[in-house]
């Protein structure tokens, strides 16, 4: 514990041993991976939708099994403008709800299309939504990117944003091995001129060869997921030496086959390297769960202790 007589941190330990979810919520911490359009509970999808959607399987073999249920039985309802705006707000509702004091949640460049006035129609929407909860969560927008699509496309629409000054860093994810970094070097060194946080899904399917060429070329700061940069003690050193945070989303890492099961996840072996971790969500909507849950999981696995959870918390909430 970084402060003995921090109240957080005491009220955050005594909610983890005596199992209160409750009270877990009542304490400040940090969401800095979630994608917005999958970033809220099924439940308040179909209140919006007035039906009932099938639920995705408890267990996935790959990232293509989450895709096929999500472009299959979500999509369709939810890929449209008023479904962004309904999954972004609800969104930052459920972490507002759940305690979280800093989100950092990506909206991908696709849903600029979603608007007859292009770019100005999206930024417009995501400076309304930071206004709208201001008092109640500091929301830093993310704009985000698929290695799935065209990387030219894409890069054009980001550029306007990470101009904007709207948004507060950029992140690039979908399949890793999809496409290499390289055709998203110029962004991701013009958004650091720009002054935004620079990070990419990278380590969580592909390996420590693909970590260390990633940091490289784009010369991120933090890296979501990340985990297997556990199988490298050189990697881990350097992640260490140069303070780069790996934002974990150990739920997320169970359902998609990456990880046999919580009580095995390698976030114990990073944080016993000493390198830097947060915990988070990634998408609601797939795996069900809150931040305050994703802690409990971890401290009933027995995996990390009270004193080391509550660091992480406290790491999640700092610069």
């Amino acid at each position: 514990m970084n402060n003995p007589q921090d109240t957080n941190s005491l009220k955050f330990l005594a909610a983890l041993e005596a199992g209160d979810l409750t009270g877990l919520k009542s304490v400040p911490k940090s969401d800095l991976h979630i994608h917005s359009i999958l970033g809220t509970r099924i439940k308040r999808i179909e209140s919006w939708l007035g039906t009932p959607l099938p639920r995705p399987p408890s267990k996935m073999s790959s990232l293509d099994d989450m895709i096929k249920y999500s472009h299959g039985e979500l999509y369709p309802h939810i890929m449209t403008r008023a479904g962004f705006e309904f999954t972004a707000e609800s969104a930052v509702q459920e972490a507002v709800e759940d305690g979280v004091a800093r989100l950092e949640m990506s909206l991908d460049v696709r849903f600029v299309s979603l608007y007859e006035s292009g770019p100005d129609g999206f930024l417009s929407l995501v400076s309304h939504l930071v206004e709208q909860y201001i008092d109640r969560i500091d929301f830093r927008p993310e704009i985000g990117m698929s290695k799935d699509r065209s990387a030219d496309d894409q890069a054009r629409l980001a550029r306007i944003c990470i101009h904007s000054g709207v948004f507060r860093s950029i992140d690039l994810y979908g399949n890793e091995t999809a496409h290499p970094p390289d055709p998203y070097r110029l962004l991701y060194a013009d958004a650091r001129k720009q002054g935004l946080k620079l990070k990419a899904h990278v380590g969580e399917f592909a390996g420590p060869e693909l970590i260390s060429e990633t940091l490289d070329l784009l010369q991120l700061d933090e890296i979501q997921h990340g985990i297997a940069a556990a199988t490298s003690r050189p990697l881990m050193a350097r992640l260490k030496r140069d303070r780069i945070r790996l934002n974990i989303c150990p739920s997320s890492n169970v359902a998609l086959g990456v990880v046999s099961d919580i009580a095995h996840h390698p976030i114990r072996s990073l944080v016993d390297h000493g390198v830097r971790v947060t915990i988070n969500t990634d998408d609601p909507t797939i795996f069900g769960q809150s931040v305050s849950q994703e802690y409990l999981l971890l401290h009933k696995s027995g995996l990390l202790s009270a004193e080391e959870l509550n660091s992480i918390r406290v790491e999640g909430l700092s610069e």
